[in-house]
């Protein structure tokens, strides 16, 4: 469960040796839904902010320049595909 979720904020996020609970996962998902709910877009930076609040203290590496472009939809298409997967 969450797999696609997990990958998505492993590599968009720039996550380094991040091994969540179960529990940690399904508490970013419930933010990341309020979120696109509220119409709000999320940056990497709010991502990798609502990872930290759940998982505590995470290495993350850094890009300069980086591409901050809208990461809602793909966000959406993750949990959407975690949620069938249930």
């Amino acid at each position: 469960m969450n797999r696609n979720l997990e990958k998505f904020l492993r590599d968009h996020c720039n996550l380094i040796d991040w091994n969540p609970t179960k529990q940690q996962l399904e508490a970013i998902k419930k933010d990341i839904d309020a979120a696109i709910a509220s119409g709000k877009t999320l940056s990497r930076t709010e991502c990798q902010n609502i990872v930290v609040k759940h998982c505590g203290s995470t290495r993350m590496f850094l890009t300069k320049g980086a591409d901050n472009s809208d990461l809602n939809a793909l966000l959406a298409m993750a949990v959407k595909q975690d949620s069938s997967n249930d």
